[in-house]
């Protein structure tokens, strides 16, 4: 049932995904969008409606700082934790709830930035929560769902393999999509390619099995080199160059955990995510095609509003809270 009192929500970051996500909120009869924040000079003192491209003026204007005290933010600026902390305290001390998109918040590895957030949280009564899609649930709070049926695990299997040519440029440049080999793997020795969010991901499933891994593995990156020229809306690879990226990381212990993230320009015909459990019953589950990653990114932070509002404040997980549509 939609609450009879409209959630005041702010965007904070309109970036592509910030984008995507206030579009979807503008949809929502439960929710009263009061405030939208971004540091872009360009995007400052204009109407929302038309940053994030409706043709038509919505009544809030851009800022370049968060005004009042709306209920929940919903705050897209960056994926690492330490880069957007004082973000996040900052909207944490206001009051507010923060749904937030940032992978490294998903499942807080740092746990001196973990215990500083969890410390305001509480003492301000408000809720912090990391979601999205990939973390926040087809790697993470879906397999482990999936887990409930069974009686016994030996080992869970994830692998999500992801069509980026419907992805926006950011993400296609991201994934090394036109390098050519050595570039791909210099930038990688650089730290400037990699999917953020798989260790996250597999330590959440970890935790929510209860199991304490004996022994994780490092995260290993590698190019997928294209066979054929694929061109996208925003680039074009030839053969022989890159396409995008292999990234594997895996658990051990008492159950077994391997995720596998294969996201690529060129994957039409392959995209899709599986889990593969291992137990007592053997369970598989395929999504033909894929979760599409932007969309459901916003349908991920805008659906966990409800949720966020009644739960326990403190920093959360998505193992934590309930999930579905709303």
């Amino acid at each position: 049932m939609s609450p009879v009192k409209p959630i005041s929500v702010a965007q904070y970051g309109i970036g592509p995904i910030g984008a995507e996500i206030a579009r979807l909120l503008l949809t929502k009869p439960w929710i009263k969008l009061v405030a939208a924040v971004d540091i872009d000079p360009k995007k400052v003192g204009k109407d929302v409606g038309e940053v994030i491209g409706l043709g038509r003026e919505v009544g809030v204007k851009v800022t370049a700082e968060i005004e009042g005290k709306p209920e929940v933010v919903c705050h897209s600026t960056g994926s690492r934790l330490r880069e957007v902390s004082d973000q996040l305290k900052a909207l944490l001390e206001r009051g507010c709830h923060v749904v937030s998109t940032c992978e490294e918040l998903s499942f807080p590895i740092d746990r001196v930035v973990r215990e500083e957030l969890q410390q305001v949280a509480r003492r301000h009564n408000a809720t912090l929560l990391g979601t999205g899609v990939n973390p926040g649930f087809v790697m993470d709070k879906l397999p482990l769902t999936l887990t409930s049926v069974c009686q016994d695990i030996k080992s869970v299997d994830i692998i999500r393999i992801q069509n980026a040519s419907t992805r926006r440029e950011p993400l296609q440049r991201k994934v090394g999509a036109g390098m050519t080999v050595a570039e791909f793997r210099a930038a990688v020795g650089a730290g400037k390619i990699k999917h953020m969010g798989l260790r996250e991901s597999l330590l959440m499933v970890g935790n929510g099995l209860g199991v304490e891994f004996e022994q994780v593995s490092d995260e290993k990156i590698d190019p997928i080199v294209a066979e054929r020229e694929v061109v996208t809306q925003y680039l074009k690879v030839a053969p022989g160059q890159v396409a995008g990226v292999h990234q594997t990381i895996d658990g051990r212990g008492r159950i077994d955990v391997r995720l596998e993230l294969r996201m690529y320009v060129g994957a039409e015909d392959v995209a899709a995510d599986r889990v593969v459990i291992r137990g007592v019953p053997d369970v598989e589950m395929t999504i033909k095609g894929g979760v599409h990653g932007d969309r459901a990114t916003a349908a991920m932070v805008v659906n966990a509003i409800p949720r966020v509002v009644s739960a326990r404040p403190g920093v959360l997980t998505m193992d934590d809270i309930p999930i579905s549509f709303r």
